[in-house]
């Protein structure tokens, strides 16, 4: 494989992990919603879900589980929290996928790190030293 199809295959399975992440914070968010906003957030989230952990475990290489019967089919708030955590869980997977090696470097050359880190970080080599809190 190339390098430039990696980069491609790095990009689409990052952008696949944001997508899952933001079905978690819907989920999420349809916890705190009306009963009728909820079921009905929730029924399009699970068809995602079951969508999505196909694609998952064939990415991944697993063999497709048998978990349909553990999946939540209530609509309550707790559904709502087990089912983002389900969508968690898929990106996390995927994110095993990913190569390790020089991640943090791409995210200081982004300026990711420099909008999150505090007054009292600093940047000391090629990675992030965080100074000790004062505690008086």
């Amino acid at each position: 494989m190339d390098v430039h199809a990696a980069m491609v295959d790095e990009r689409m399975l990052r952008r696949v992990m944001a997508l899952l992440v933001s079905f978690a914070a819907m989920a999420e968010q349809a916890a705190t919603r009306s009963a009728p906003v909820r079921w009905f957030v929730l029924v399009l989230l699970r068809y995602a879900e079951a969508v999505s952990e196909d694609y998952v475990f064939e990415t991944v290489g697993l063999p497709l589980s048998e978990l349909e019967g553990i999946a939540p089919a209530g609509n309550d708030p707790d559904d709502a929290l087990r089912l983002a955590a389900r969508f968690y869980a898929l990106a996390a997977a995927l994110c095993t996928l990913l190569p390790i090696g020089n991640l943090l470097d791409r995210q200081c050359e982004r300026g990711g790190l420099a909008s999150h880190a505090a007054s009292g970080h600093g940047r000391r080599g090629s990675g992030w030293i965080a100074k000790p809190n004062d505690t008086s």
